[in-house]
């Protein structure tokens, strides 16, 4: 047997001759509105971190503190011996935070939907995504083994016509983001739990890029469009992105959460999220509920550069959060353009296939609370000298 009996750098030679080939870049300093790389600063365009919460004082001096009382650590899964009270309180101030019974921690976003997803629907079960929904949603619908649909992207009246066309199936899950990660754009809540009401089907919203960000008082997607928390609405979220911490939940009736402490795999057979993480996510709720200035001078910056995105004519797929990406279509002039953006002191990231479709690469832009007025009236301009010399 050769030394690559499965093909692995074959199969790597093919992603970069077709411009899919990744690498990891490591980068200097916090996740704040500039980054270093190779010595070099940056206007870093790419970060979730919207409200600037993983520097902010009272986040870092929660985390401080529980690491000098709990460790780095919880050494065992919560049904074991690494249930903290620290996991406690914060699983207490998600609830109310997004006005439900109950709500439960996992180490990850990711973790939050394989564990919830793969516990409620399984074998004689039908689950329905988005077809934009995000990996980890994809991921868990292929992987409950129930049978699996997806609908286009914000179709309602499509996933009417899928739910009226079922047969047999005992339970019935319809997911979706909230705020689409490499499009900005949002989910139809409303018509989507009147479709899933009308036909005795759950709704699974993962909020992981509305909650602290949405909402007047930042609780999120539902207080967005006006949509009172409900048992048939289930809401998941990160801890990663406007918490600025580690990571995801799932808020609920009691017995949804009582339940999924039971049955969901990625809770029960993994280590409990760190103290220090746990401890820096309660603080940052805190302070999205204390300090909405913070969220009032997010909206400004995504208004500011929406506006000075607009008055250039670039393509954007949507202004309606702070995620606007540039349409772009071809895959190596997306990345093409990456590069200039970089070389002008810009950090923005190309986004290709396959995390978006064939045709459908773009540059994805991220603005923060954080970031200064001055330095994005001066990113604009660098972007109107590459619109003007055909680079963009």
């Amino acid at each position: 047997m050769g030394s690559d009996p499965f093909g692995l750098a074959a199969a790597l030679d093919e992603r970069r001759a077709a411009g899919l080939y990744r690498s990891v870049r490591r980068v200097e300093g916090a996740s704040s509105p500039h980054l270093a790389i190779d010595g070099r600063d940056y206007l870093n365009l790419a970060s979730n971190n919207y409200l600037g919460l993983t520097t902010h004082p009272r986040v870092v001096g929660a985390a401080a503190d529980a690491l000098r009382q709990y460790g780095t650590g919880a050494g065992a899964s919560r049904l074991i011996a690494g249930h903290l009270a620290i996991h406690e309180q914060l699983e207490t101030a998600l609830a109310a935070f997004k006005q439900t019974e109950a709500a439960l921690v996992f180490p990850t976003g990711y973790m939050a939907n394989l564990g919830a997803i793969t516990a409620l629907v399984g074998p004689g079960d039908l689950v329905i995504a988005d077809r934009l929904a995000h990996a980890s949603l994809i991921d868990a619908c292929r992987l409950s083994r129930a049978t699996f649909r997806v609908y286009p992207h914000g179709d309602v009246e499509r996933l009417r016509a899928l739910l009226a066309r079922r047969r047999g199936a005992r339970r019935t899950l319809v997911v979706t983001d909230s705020v689409f990660s490499m499009d900005g754009d949002l989910a139809p809540l409303p018509a989507l739990w009147d479709v899933c009401r009308a036909h005795d089907a759950w709704l699974l919203v993962d909020d992981a890029h509305g909650a602290g960000v949405l909402g007047a008082t930042g609780r999120g997607a539902l207080e967005h469009v006006g949509m009172a928390p409900t048992d048939g609405v289930i809401q998941m979220g990160t801890l990663s992105k406007a918490f600025g911490s580690l990571g995801g939940f799932i808020a609920g009736s009691t017995t949804l959460i009582e339940y999924l402490r039971n049955t969901a795999r990625a809770f029960i057979y993994t280590t409990a999220l760190p103290p220090p993480a746990a401890a820096a996510a309660l603080a940052a709720i805190r302070v999205v509920q204390e300090e909405p200035a913070l969220r009032q001078a997010l909206w400004a910056r995504q208004a500011q550069w929406t506006d000075g995105l607009t008055r250039l004519g670039l393509p954007l797929v949507s202004n309606a959060t702070p995620i606007v990406p540039i349409l772009l279509g071809d895959t190596a002039r997306t990345m093409a353009v990456a590069q200039a953006l970089q070389h002008a002191g810009i950090y923005a990231p190309g986004i290709r296939p396959p995390t978006v479709p064939e045709g459908a690469a773009r540059i994805r832009t991220t603005v923060m609370a954080t970031h200064a007025a001055e330095e994005l009236d001066e990113a604009l301009v660098k972007i109107a000298a590459l619109v003007h010399r055909g680079e963009l």
